[in-house]
C-alpha cells in the first residue's frame, strides 16, 4: 500500500474538526439563540460544513486557499450569529477555532495513516474510530483550558492590535503546516513521508503559541486593569484626606457664629446687615452638613458630599450608623461610599428639576448582616456594559472602575454587592455579614 496516496485528510473529517472547533466556543459564550433554535443552527452549521468541503474537494487545486477562506468564513459566521459576541471577539475566537481544528484534523489523520502503514490495510471504520477518540480527546482537553480564558457573562474585548497579532499567528502557522501540500518543490517543504508529521507538529506550534498570546493578553489587561483600581483608590483617599483638612477649617469658622451675631446687632446700614445674614446662612447650611454618625472617616466622607449635594440643589437623606464599619479599613470605606455616591450624584445631577434629584443612604445592621443601602432617582434604566451600568461621561477610560472597587471592597468581607432597577430608582445594595 502505498502511503503517499493518505497525505490529503478526507474533507468529511476537515468539515467535523472545524465544527466541533466552533462548538467549543459556542458553548463557551453567551448565546443569542434559544434552545430549539439553537440546536437547529448547530445542525444546519454542520450540514453547510459537510456539504461545502465536498464541494471544496472537487474544485482544482488552486482554489484550495480561497476554499479554505470560504471554510474560515463560515466557521466565523456560525459564532457570530449564534453568540451574543462582537465582531472582533467572534474572529478572534474563529481565529483559534480554525488552528484547533487544523491541528485535530492533521493529527487524527496522521494516526490513522500510521496505521494503515504498519497493517497494510485501509478501513474506514478504524479511520472512523481514530477520528472520534482523537477529536474526543482534543476538544475535551482545549474546552477544559479554554474555559478559564472566556468569560462566561463578560466581553472579550479583544482590540485590533491583539486580533491581528492572532491573526498572525494562524496564517503563520497554517502556511508553514501546508506549503508542501501545496507547493512540494519550496526549499521549506518536507518529503511526503514527514509530511503529515510537520503539519501536525506546526499545527501545534500555533496552537501553542496562540495559548501564549491570550495568556500575554489576558496578563496585560489584568496589570492595567489593576493599576486603574489601584489609581482609583488613591483619588479617594487623597480626597478623604483634602476633604478632612477642609473640615477643621469649616469648623473653625462656623465656631465665630458669634462674631457674625454681635456684628448683626452693632451694624446700622441695611445692606451690611444683609450681607450678614447672608453669610451665617451659608454658615448654618455648612454646620447642617458635617455628619455626625460614629465613624470619623465616614463622617468626613459624608460631610463632603452632603455639602456638594447643598451647593447644587440635591436632596441626599441619610440614616446610618457608622460604628457599624468600624472594622473596615479606610480605604475600603473612601472607596464603598465615595464611588457610590460619586455615581448617584453624577445620575441625578442631569435633571433640570431639583425635585428628582434624590439620593438615599441606609445602613443598618439586620440579624447577621451589614445592609448599605444606596439609591437615587432616575428616569430610564441604565445601560449596562459588564454587568455595570455604562458610564455617561465623554471619557470612557475609567468605565465601571468605580464599581469593580466597591465590589472588590466588598469582596475583602465576603460581602456581595447587588444592582437592581426600579421604576424611576437605581439600587446599589451591599451584604456584608457580620462576625460575632
Amino acid at each position: 500500500m502505498n502511503s503517499s496516496d493518505l497525505m490529503d485528510t478526507p474533507r468529511i473529517f476537515t468539515a467535523i474538526a472545524e465544527w466541533a472547533a466552533c462548538m467549543i466556543y459556542i458553548l463557551l459564550l453567551p448565546k443569542k439563540l434559544h434552545q430549539y433554535k439553537l440546536g437547529f443552527s448547530l445542525t444546519g452549521t454542520l450540514g453547510v460544513l459537510l456539504l461545502y468541503q465536498y464541494i471544496a474537494g472537487l474544485l482544482p487545486l488552486y482554489l484550495w486557499i480561497p476554499g479554505m477562506i470560504g471554510a474560515i468564513a463560515i466557521m466565523y459566521f456560525s459564532i457570530y450569529f449564534i453568540c451574543h459576541t462582537s465582531f472582533q471577539d467572534a474572529a478572534f475566537c474563529c481565529i483559534r477555532a480554525f488552528v484547533l481544528a487544523e491541528f485535530a484534523a492533521s493529527l487524527q489523520w496522521q494516526l490513522y495513516v500510521w496505521w494503515a502503514d504498519m497493517f497494510q490495510k485501509n478501513s474506514i471504520l478504524v479511520s472512523v474510530m481514530v477520528m472520534l477518540l482523537t477529536y474526543l480527546f482534543i476538544y475535551t482537553i482545549y474546552f477544559l483550558l479554554e474555559r478559564s480564558h472566556i468569560p462566561a457573562d463578560e466581553p472579550l474585548d479583544v482590540n485590533r492590535r491583539e486580533l491581528i497579532g492572532a491573526a498572525s499567528i494562524a496564517i503563520g502557522a497554517f502556511a508553514i503546516s501546508n506549503i508542501s501540500f501545496v507547493m512540494p518543490d519550496t526549499p521549506f517543504s518536507s518529503a511526503t513521508s514527514s509530511l503529515l508529521y510537520i503539519r501536525t507538529l506546526v499545527d501545534f506550534g500555533g496552537l501553542v503559541m496562540l495559548f501564549a498570546h491570550q495568556d500575554k493578553r489576558e496578563e496585560f489587561r489584568m496589570r492595567t486593569e489593576n493599576q486603574n483600581l489601584n489609581n482609583l483608590l488613591q483619588r479617594q483617599y487623597d480626597h478623604y484626606k483634602m476633604a478632612q483638612e477642609n473640615l477643621q477649617i469649616l469648623r473653625r469658622e462656623t465656631h465665630d457664629l458669634k462674631h457674625y451675631l454681635l456684628a448683626i446687632r452693632s451694624e446700622e446700614n441695611p445692606e451690611k446687615r444683609e450681607q450678614y445674614l447672608y453669610e451665617m446662612e451659608h454658615a448654618l447650611q455648612v454646620q447642617e452638613a458635617f455628619a455626625d454618625t460614629g465613624n470619623h472617616v465616614l463622617d468626613v466622607v459624608l460631610t463632603t458630599k452632603t455639602t456638594y449635594c447643598v451647593q447644587h440643589n440635591i436632596t441626599f437623606n441619610c440614616l446610618a450608623d457608622g460604628k457599624l464599619i468600624n472594622f473596615m479599613h479606610v480605604k475600603d470605606i473612601c472607596s464603598i461610599f465615595g464611588n457610590a455616591l460619586d455615581n448617584a450624584i453624577e445620575c441625578v445631577r442631569q435633571f433640570e428639576n431639583p425635585e428628582k434629584r434624590l439620593i438615599t443612604l441606609n445602613m443598618f445592621q439586620k440579624k447577621q448582616f451589614l445592609i448599605i443601602q444606596f439609591e437615587n432617582y432616575t428616569e430610564n434604566p441604565p445601560v449596562t456594559k459588564d454587568k455595570f451600568p455604562e458610564t455617561t461621561k465623554n471619557n470612557k477610560l475609567y468605565h465601571g472602575y468605580g464599581l469593580k472597587s466597591i465590589q472588590i471592597a466588598v469582596k475583602k468581607y465576603d460581602g456581595t454587592m447587588t444592582l437592581k432597577y426600579k421604576p424611576c430608582w437605581f439600587q446599589l445594595k451591599i451584604l456584608i455579614p457580620v462576625k460575632t
